[in-house]
């Protein structure tokens, strides 16, 4: 048996290949070692994933994670290999699973738009160069919280018609203060600021929630994806965003003069194909 995940920070997508060629899969909470401490990976891992396991002999764990760089990667391959002493665990940043899911054994340039965002080039083996995604403060660019915070920004600043002020306070179930409260003094202010990316996705019919989104992907795609060399790759992307907002995606992509490759939502299903071929 093979068990793969792909993890995020909210959640995490599990898929059990077993023998039999069925595959099972499972969801968690999310394991960003940058987000989690070891208490709470390791009652993550023995609540959500270890009591749908107890019948299986995993002999191989592939985990590919947000966070997963220098020790992040060390302590979620610890927390594995505790539990799964006799397989082979092997730990990936997300991105190297993206690039696997979409391209395989071949090249091309590599997106992750989910809650944050992310890019790299790929050569069909491994990760050739990436553009440091930053974070939300400093970049994430096209994300979730990118595109939450443009828009709740120029809401409350009054550069969007009044109606849409109202419309954002009672869908979203909340107020100015509230949304200064979860920004600027809660944790997880970017998580929160992705929650209102959804808002824009049923307004995108309102010309200026349209311009909102297309400025954050045009961010994304010129300050990150045009400073690969390769520019005559295909460009494909996962997460949540890319799949939510597909059409203002390809627009940006053939706005720039692009060639566009998939979009997935999730790489959990082209990870387990990777994986078992």
């Amino acid at each position: 048996m093979i068990l793969i995940a792909d993890s995020g920070s909210t959640k995490c997508h599990w898929a059990l290949c077993r023998r039999s060629g069925e595959t099972v899969r499972l969801v968690s909470g999310g394991l960003n070692p940058f987000a989690c401490s070891d208490s709470k990976i390791a009652l993550t891992l023995d609540e959500d994933l270890m009591p749908h396991l107890a019948a299986d002999a995993v002999e191989a764990v592939y985990f590919y994670g947000a966070g997963c760089i220098f020790d992040g990667a060390e302590r979620i391959e610890r927390a594995l290999s505790t539990r799964f002493p006799d397989a082979r665990v092997e730990v990936a940043g997300d991105m190297l699973g993206a690039a696997r899911a979409l391209c395989g054994h071949s090249g091309g340039i590599v997106c992750i738009l989910g809650t944050g965002s992310n890019s790299c080039l790929y050569d069909g083996e491994r990760i050739v160069a990436n553009v440091p995604p930053l974070g939300y403060v400093l970049g994430d660019e096209g994300g979730g919280a990118h595109i939450g915070r443009l828009v709740v920004a120029d809401i409350l600043k009054g550069l969007m018609p009044e109606h849409l002020r109202k419309a954002l306070y009672e869908e979203c179930a909340t107020s100015y203060a509230e949304i200064i409260e979860n920004v600027y003094r809660r944790p997880q202010a970017n998580r929160y600021l992705a929650g209102f990316a959804e808002f824009a996705a049923r307004h995108l019919d309102e010309p200026s929630i349209e311009a909102c989104v297309d400025s954050a992907f045009d961010a994304f795609i010129e300050r990150n994806v045009m400073q690969y060399d390769h520019l005559s790759c295909t460009v494909g992307f996962v997460g949540s965003i890319a799949h939510f907002f597909r059409d203002r995606v390809l627009s940006a992509v053939e706005r720039h003069g692009l060639r566009a490759g998939d979009i997935m939502r999730s790489p959990i299903d082209a990870l387990a194909a990777y994986h078992t071929a």
